[in-house]
């Protein structure tokens, strides 16, 4: 399955004329946060990496989940536009992002939408271009990724400038981060995922967590991982879903939005060492790599 998953060629077909923008000098940094399987909190520390991120500069948050996209509750906004469109050819990426706050744009996915959690070659490309064609306009772009190993989902992580891999230290979603590391790997070898351990009650068994996952990546798959973060297990999560923010927006003082706004500098330091390859290019490469 992960042979077909990686090699499968796409057609580079041209559906509108946005499929020919010429490749941008942008200088947006991106960064995809991805996890083995839901349930990780991967969409929380999105949502607030992507606020964040949006006080030095404009940031666009991808709701890569596509098809059953939920980010946009966590910016406690109603998009009337989604991503969908832009996949019909009715619509530019340009025209169906919504404003969440000031220097933060969302990109929803669309939520029921069957078709977009498998999206073709010729789909994939027209996404590729798009996002090409708005690149300039952003100094960063967080792209929350489905759950799982979905072709798209490895597509949009080796695309991305930096990677940022969820888990928890439950058994299950170490082996599913493992997986994804594998496959991720295989794609892009010289990628240097970061990772970050949420839910964490006692220190010590994140600190448990992390070291078995860097031990059989670098055992097995030749890479060793960094652990970033260490994120606690914290109601602060629930109580800011519920109010449809952000953690880090007005709940700065809580353990875990402490712990966030540590990984967000973290998170904006590292992504000023990198040379931004332009994620709309390198997300049409790696589809006909």
């Amino acid at each position: 399955m992960q042979e077909t998953l990686l090699n499968q060629s796409v057609s580079s077909s041209v559906l509108t004329e946005q499929s020919i923008a010429p490749c941008s000098t942008t200088a947006m940094r991106s960064l995809c946060v991805v996890s083995g399987k839901g349930g990780t909190g991967k969409s929380m520390i999105s949502a607030s990496l992507a606020f964040m991120l949006s006080e030095q500069g404009n940031t666009l948050l991808f709701d890569a989940d596509l098809g059953v996209a939920n980010a946009h509750i966590l910016q406690g906004i109603r998009p009337t536009h989604t991503i969908a469109e832009v996949i019909a050819g009715t619509a530019s990426i340009s025209n169906v992002v919504t404003p969440c706050y000031e220097g933060l744009d969302l990109l929803a996915g669309g939520s029921g939408v069957a078709q977009l959690a498998s999206l073709n070659g010729g789909e994939l490309e027209l996404l590729a271009a798009g996002l090409r064609s708005v690149e300039e306009r952003y100094s960063h772009m967080v792209v929350d990724s489905a759950a799982g190993l979905s072709r798209q989902t490895v597509a949009f992580a080796a695309a991305s400038d930096r990677v940022l891999v969820v888990t928890t230290p439950a058994v299950t979603a170490l082996t599913d981060a493992y997986a994804f590391l594998k496959v991720l790997l295989t794609r892009r070898p010289h990628c240097r995922p970061r990772l970050v351990i949420n839910r964490v009650v006692l220190p010590e068994e994140g600190e448990r967590a992390a070291e078995r996952l860097i031990d059989v990546t670098k055992r097995f798959l030749g890479v060793e991982l960094e652990c970033v973060a260490q994120l606690p297990d914290d109601r602060a999560a629930f109580v800011a879903t519920q109010e449809q923010r952000p953690v880090v927006r007005g709940g700065g003082d809580s353990p875990l939005g402490l712990a966030l706004m540590d990984l967000g500098r973290y998170v904006s330091a590292d992504l000023d060492k990198v040379r931004p390859r332009g994620f709309g290019t390198s997300l049409h490469n790696h589809l006909i790599g």
